[in-house]
């Protein structure tokens, strides 16, 4: 199926670095690859959070991230919204197993890909507690 961008880019970076985590994610969860899914970024300072993940009627998956991130929480936030389609495709529906698995695997995902891509992208990173800028 499809990946498509869109939105309100404030780093080239984090557009490329969009394909590589999702192929890497598609590796891990192939179900993921059989969905549209579009990567929206945009301020979502007011709504508190990185990043949101819905599905449309036509069953597109719509990914919304703030797009004042660093580097290294973009990607974080990115492998996060991805665990949620996995899980959605999956039919796991009840929101507070959704967090805490999306939770776990985030961390788990997190650590793999950038040992894996680190050598091969400048990838900028905060502070351990990253707030929006």
């Amino acid at each position: 199926m499809t990946l498509l961008t869109s939105g309100n880019w404030n780093s080239t970076t984090q557009r490329g670095i969009t394909g590589k985590v999702y192929d890497f994610m598609c590796e891990k969860f192939p179900q993921i690859s059989t969905v549209d899914i579009e990567v929206h970024q945009k301020d979502l300072r007011e709504d508190g959070v990185f990043g949101w993940c819905e599905i449309d009627e036509d069953g597109e998956y719509f990914i919304q991230i703030h797009n004042k991130c660093l580097d290294d929480v973009y990607v974080t936030t990115l492998i996060h919204e991805l665990v949620h389609v996995k899980q959605t495709i999956g039919g796991l529906l009840d929101d507070e197993r959704r967090e805490e698995e999306a939770d776990i695997w985030e961390k788990i995902l997190r650590k793999e890909y950038f040992e894996r891509e680190c050598d091969k992208i400048h990838v900028v990173t905060a502070s351990p507690s990253p707030l929006f800028p």
